[in-house]
């Protein structure tokens, strides 16, 4: 499993590692504040800080027990396979306390932090975890096995140039990520400039504050189609073919349907006689007429490539957009225009709740005034925001590509089927730069 020049020794040996070290105790002052890490902030090596709260220990719950270090690694013991874990990355020494959902391993001499903090994540590791899972609705690692893990010990120089390595690759991640998130912030101001300066700084569409620039109008959503929306079919599906493929409502995201990502689809037993009035067509306007979540419901896609056959599950309708009469809009401004807020606004008025769901209907769909500009107006825009479009796919693209890197390093490297010592990795750590001209 592991190098046989490596050693390999279990967590809770006292020069490897120690397990829970330290956990706040009843006689904890009432007024003690910290900031609470817990599961559902936490997801493959991230904390989400925005959802990490600062709580008095007197209004804290019974879980938020486990004191964090600078350099302790939260091994997450409840559904490990979903691997939420993480690092205290944090240079402050008080005031950070995590869920007793987490196992705290703090490194010992053998072990570097910088080392340890991978190794949840590689498979060896992750092996172990699922087998000792106990329990069906709530699979959970007892403590007790958390200190039998077995952790392999390279040298220290090797360790750390492992760490290095990982460490580098990560943080090419993040830095493409940062770059893709300013990129949607900049096509998204540019979205907002080009309305505002037609309607003025509103809310709603149909509330403008300003006189409507010459060739623009605001027009009923219901005056601009040429057929009636029409809600998709949802047959039982699985996960795997045979059968005809249709997509979850996942798919659905930022002004398209992703239809190439093998996740988001399923496969549904439909007569083709029936199916027919429900396949997908290269440009078709996808609206989800239904979500729990708000930023979702009402928000539209466009289907560009699909595989064969495929249709739209109901729990989306289907806009066709008419191309001749006095005002027109063609799919793509439509889509850009729908998922703005000034559109997308008006749907959260008129939506409304059945078990927690938030719905729109065909009335809703149809009341909707969209902005339309000239023809111009409406080329222009969407060529812009293409172009950005693409900035954005392309460092996707390197994401992934660093990502598919990171799974390959962490094999090889935390096996010791690939051999390391002290590396220049500054080429790595700078690779960002690079990325920044796909």
């Amino acid at each position: 499993m592991y190098c046989p020049d490596w050693q390999v020794g279990a967590a809770g040996e006292t020069d490897i590692a120690t397990v829970n070290p330290e956990t706040l105790t009843d006689a904890t002052p009432a007024d003690f504040e910290f900031r609470y890490i817990d599961i559902s902030s936490v997801s493959e090596g991230k904390i989400n800080w925005n959802s990490v709260e600062t709580v008095r220990f007197a209004d804290s719950p019974s879980r938020a027990r486990r004191i964090l270090r600078p350099g302790d690694t939260l091994i997450c013991t409840v559904r490990p396979m979903l691997k939420s874990h993480a690092f205290a990355e944090w240079k402050e020494d008080d005031g950070f306390v995590c869920s007793t959902g987490f196992a705290v391993v703090r490194s010992g001499e053998k072990l570097n932090p910088q080392f340890l903090k991978h190794l949840p994540f590689a498979e060896q590791i992750g092996r172990q975890l699922v087998a000792w899972q106990c329990g069906t609705n709530y699979p959970a690692v007892n403590e007790r096995d958390i200190h039998k893990l077995r952790l392999p010990l390279p040298l220290p120089n090797e360790q750390a140039a492992i760490a290095r390595l990982l460490d580098a690759v990560d943080t090419a991640i993040a830095r493409t990520r940062e770059a893709v998130a300013r990129v949607r912030t900049v096509k998204d101001a540019v979205l907002q400039q080009f309305f505002y300066q037609a309607l003025g700084e509103t809310a709603y569409a149909d509330r403008p504050i300003k006189t409507l620039p010459i060739g623009w109008a605001l027009v009923p959503t219901e005056t601009l189609l040429d057929a009636e929306p029409k809600n998709g079919v949802s047959p039982n599906a699985t996960s795997k073919p045979p059968g005809i493929p249709t997509f979850s409502i996942a798919a659905v995201r930022h002004g398209k349907v992703l239809l190439e990502n093998q996740e988001h689809l399923k496969y549904g037993q439909l007569p083709d006689k029936i199916a027919d009035a429900y396949r997908v067509r290269k440009g078709d306007v996808l609206i989800v007429r239904g979500n729990a979540n708000l930023d979702l419901v009402g928000k539209a896609g466009m289907i560009d490539r699909f595989p064969d056959g495929c249709i739209y599950p109901d729990i989306t309708k289907r806009v066709v957009f008419r191309k001749s009469g006095e005002h027109t809009v063609t799919p793509e401004y439509a889509v850009l225009a729908w998922n703005h807020s000034i559109v997308h606004n008006q749907i959260l008025r008129r939506a409304k709740t059945s078990n927690g769901t938030l719905k729109i209907n065909n009335r809703d769909v149809k009341q909707i005034i969209l902005p339309v500009p000239t023809p111009k107006e409406q080329h222009d825009i969407v060529d812009l925001t293409t172009a950005l479009n693409r900035k954005i796919d392309g460092l996707g693209e390197v994401v992934i590509a660093y990502e598919q890197l990171k799974r390959s390093l962490m094999h090889d490297l935390l096996t010791g089927k690939v051999r390391v010592n002290n590396l220049n990795l500054a080429p790595l750590e700078n690779s960002y730069e690079r990325s920044r001209l796909c």
